[in-house]
């Protein structure tokens, strides 16, 4: 007999990057399982995976440690996903809206029921930085929202474990009244699912790593045009160009529509 899913909409993927202690990867894993959470994601985790550490943490959690998924940076590891919550305890110099982790929730459970009948056109994650800095400018530059608890000022500071908890626990709170069945999709290729019905597909929402690639093409172009003429200043400038664009939230089309036009600039040289 099948048991009945714990959530009735599908949670976010979990992205720890650069994650320290293989204890902390494992408490982490108890959390979502906790909670209902399922996907968990790593960026450059420090002493490698899989780690032996992590197995006598996650307890009742093993499948989530056996599952978890290595990438090389935030890119490759939001490859499908369309909108980041990333969480940080410090004030940022970039312009994203702050949000509590309730709301973040909120956020997230209306987005994803709002496209719950359609493959593929949501897709949240949760990203949280090392246990020693946290994440980086240009790791936060790439995320929707920041989310920031409202803790002690003289005590902010929490255990990766427990700000993943924190974040795990409040998407149960808010999905709990829900009792939408959801299933969760058959993984489709992008490939496959334009074929299928492309103009519909280039409607969806470009995902971070598609993003991603279009900044490398921006970026580039821009210094070959010699735009950063003041190098000291360059990754800030980038930053806040990337921030614009993500702010636009870009459709497959859209995105495709600048790439036609960086390609127009690049054959003018």
């Amino acid at each position: 007999m099948n048991k009945k899913p714990f959530l009735y909409i599908m949670p976010p993927v979990i992205i720890l990057s650069k994650p320290q202690l293989g204890e902390n990867i494992g408490a982490v894993a108890r959390a979502m399982k906790n909670c209902g959470f399922f996907d968990l994601r790593l960026i450059n985790p420090r002493d490698g995976w899989p780690n032996p550490d992590a197995m006598p943490m996650a307890t009742h959690a093993l499948d989530i440690i056996q599952k978890a998924s290595v990438y090389p940076d935030i890119a490759s590891a939001c490859f499908d996903i369309t909108q980041i919550y990333a969480t940080s305890a410090r004030p940022r110099d970039l312009q994203k809206s702050s949000i509590n982790p309730r709301v973040a929730a909120e956020k997230c459970a209306q987005n994803t029921i709002k496209n719950i009948s359609d493959t593929n056109t949501y897709k949240a994650a949760y990203l949280f930085g090392s246990e020693r800095v946290g994440l980086s400018n240009d790791e936060v530059v790439f995320a929707d929202f920041i989310v920031e608890a409202n803790l002690n000022p003289d005590s902010k500071s929490l255990n990766l474990a427990q700000a993943v908890m924190i974040m795990c626990w409040e998407f149960l709170m808010i999905t709990g009244s829900y009792q939408t069945s959801f299933e969760t999709p058959e993984p489709i290729s992008l490939q496959s699912n334009i074929k299928k019905d492309k103009p519909k597909t280039l409607k969806l929402p470009a995902t971070i790593e598609e993003q991603a690639y279009f900044f490398k093409r921006f970026d580039l172009l821009l210094e070959q045009r010699g735009f950063f003429s003041a190098q000291e200043k360059a990754p800030t400038v980038k930053r806040n160009l990337r921030n614009f664009f993500i702010k636009a939230k870009f459709t497959k089309q859209e995105l495709l529509t600048w790439h036609g036009i960086l390609t127009l600039f690049d054959k003018q040289r």
